[in-house]
């Protein structure tokens, strides 16, 4: 199995480091510190970073079609243009018991936003699609820690994360309409092997899924009909807790990671130059 050292880019401490988002238009990383409340832009050319603050969490961000992003917050789903925020979609209690953590947007440019329980045990989390026209469905529910989200396109797969299930399910969808999905089964892998839980993800050209280990200090190229862990990326700080792919050529894997006491590095930015080009990051089809 091979390994590979990430380097740390930017040496700020996040308390929550997640969501990475690659711009292909800007050539940046997008990326949110959860429980600083901030939303994050890192220019890999420059090394520039600018922070936006806000007033409660900000778990992930995908940029729109029409300009501005879509922020998946505390209480609910958002859209964010020139310092406005718009409230797409609002949590019935309000983000007090439950929060939005992990989103992404599918080949289709809709939106799969997951919630979990603040005190991550209860199975009070629910993996909701907001679709093109705006409406919101519930798609799956009875989730803990509804995280990490990557879609094979030759294969018509959705595989989302489960943290404290440990568990990668498989889900097919319709090619023609990725609302449409069927659990198929999971992943045949034992996260805990591996010293961590799965945290967010992504997916490569050959079909081939990047999990982040929450616990671990690691990324795992995992092959999803085996479960097979073909490559390793070590990350110097044990709560790494999502990747993308990004930069010009698609092969370098952005790691983002999670503050954790007497571990200098962590909540810091890494990458890693990795053999194998990476599926991008898809933005949202907004309906206006």
């Amino acid at each position: 199995m091979k390994t590979i050292k990430a380097k740390k880019v930017w040496d700020g401490r996040a308390l929550l480091g997640e969501g990475p988002f690659w711009d292909e238009h800007e050539k940046r990383l997008l990326w949110v510190d959860i429980d600083g409340y901030k939303l994050h832009s890192y220019d890999p050319t420059s090394e520039k970073l600018d922070t936006l603050p806000f007033a409660q969490h900000v778990t992930a961000v995908v940029k729109t079609d029409h300009g501005g992003f879509v922020l998946a917050m505390r209480d609910g789903l958002y859209r964010y243009v020139g310092d406005r925020l718009t409230p797409l979609f609002l949590l019935p209690d309000g983000g007090k018991a439950v929060r939005f953590n992990d989103a992404k947007c599918d080949p289709q440019g809709r939106l799969w936003a997951g919630t979990m329980a603040f005190n991550g045990k209860d199975n009070r989390g629910i993996l909701y699609l907001l679709d093109e026209d705006g409406t919101i469905h519930e798609k799956v529910k009875d989730l803990t820690i509804s995280n990490g989200m990557a879609w094979d396109e030759s294969k018509q797969l959705f595989y989302h994360n489960e943290t404290t299930s440990n568990t990668t399910s498989i889900y097919r969808y319709e090619a023609e309409d990725t609302r449409n999905i069927t659990a198929i089964g999971t992943v045949p892998i034992t996260y805990s092997d591996y010293g961590g839980s799965p945290d967010g993800m992504t997916i490569d050209k050959e079909g081939m899924l990047w999990v982040a280990l929450w616990g671990a200090g690691a990324v795992i190229r995992v092959k999803p009909t085996t479960g097979e862990v073909i490559e390793t990326v070590t990350v110097p700080a044990s709560h790494t807790t999502s990747c993308t792919f990004g930069g010009e050529d698609y092969q370098t894997l952005f790691i983002t990671t999670a503050a954790k006491e007497n571990e200098v590095e962590s909540g810091g930015l890494f990458t890693a130059k990795v053999n194998v080009k990476g599926v991008g990051s898809r933005s949202y089809k907004s309906y206006d």
